[in-house]
């Protein structure tokens, strides 16, 4: 039994008392504090602390649920948790914020309302609130605690990988190819294809909002996404990604140009050869690979 407990680094002082009070309690934490080094591959090290950990505690706060590693997270424990492999996702609200979709349907405790003053590196709670839902938190913890031996996990891993003819399948709808990663040389004329898209690009407050990408013309005859359409973009370097806004073709076939706030949102590099999936299907553009480098734009 391992609670991997999921949170922003801005509500650290909380998750400290937290995690302090359940290990008085003999349930083991996974808190990234205490575990990762530096060095460490991050998205390695929250895979696997999350495939072996038998719940997740979600801290929720306003910080929190906009947090892209706390949404990794998640994400990933809901898998788990379908396949398995994690018995139960725990959410606390910690200060007042929006529940996640994905759990909103699930029971959460509520600490809104307390009082809590900063304690150190620690916080402590004045009102009586807290005592009676950890209380009940560990009990929850140990009824619905879950012993997955070596050989079930080794059954469930086996069945999961018997869907691989299935993802196979939809492998073959998927583009690849090499392609130069190009930006707008001026903001004049990344301007003008914002302009095109005016008024085709939904919930976008401003012009500068959008962020037009251009595709090689070759790629026509394997996706032909609407103009304005809201495309997401990933990268190798981290686990999420970004979105873009599809802008037409390019005259060549040699190059993708991609506006540059959606470029650092995912941490890729202008002037460099990757290699590139793209899945018609999820409206998805992945760089998968980068081949070689040089310069900038925007």
């Amino acid at each position: 039994m391992r609670v991997f407990i999921s949170h922003s680094s801005k509500d650290k002082k909380f998750v400290r008392l937290l995690k302090d009070s359940l290990l008085e309690n003999s349930i083991e934490t996974w808190f990234d504090e205490d575990q990762l080094d530096l060095g460490d591959k991050l998205v390695n090290k929250l895979e696997n602390a999350l495939d072996d950990s038998s719940h997740l505690v979600i801290i929720l706060s306003p910080s929190s649920i906009n947090s892209d590693w706390v949404n990794f997270e998640l994400k990933r424990a809901i898998k788990n948790n379908r396949t398995g492999l994690n018995s139960k996702i725990i959410p606390i609200k910690y200060k007042e914020c929006n529940v996640p979709d994905e759990i909103s349907d699930l029971l959460h405790a509520d600490l809104t309302d307390e009082v809590v003053l900063p304690d150190n590196d620690r916080v402590k709670f004045i009102s009586s609130g807290f005592d009676s839902f950890f209380l009940k938190l560990v009990r929850t913890i140990r009824n619905s605690a879950k012993t997955i031996t070596k050989a079930e996990k080794e059954e469930i891993l086996k069945s999961i990988k018997a869907s691989k003819q299935a993802v196979d399948k939809h492998q073959k709808s998927i583009h690849r190819g090499n392609y130069k990663l190009i930006g707008y040389t001026t903001l004049e004329s990344r301007k003008k294809f914002q302009n095109k898209l005016k008024g085709r690009v939904d919930k976008v407050e401003s012009i500068e909002d959008i962020k037009p990408l251009l595709l090689p013309y070759s790629l026509k005859t394997v996706y032909k996404p609407e103009l304005g359409i809201k495309l997401m973009v990933e990268g190798d370097e981290l686990p999420f990604g970004t979105e873009a806004h599809f802008a037409g073709y390019r005259n060549d076939d040699l190059a993708i140009a991609v506006d540059k706030r959606t470029r650092d949102g995912i941490m890729i590099d202008f002037d460099n050869y990757y290699q590139i999936e793209i899945d018609p299907e999820k409206d998805l553009i992945r760089f998968v690979n980068k081949i070689k480098t040089n310069a900038n734009t925007v």
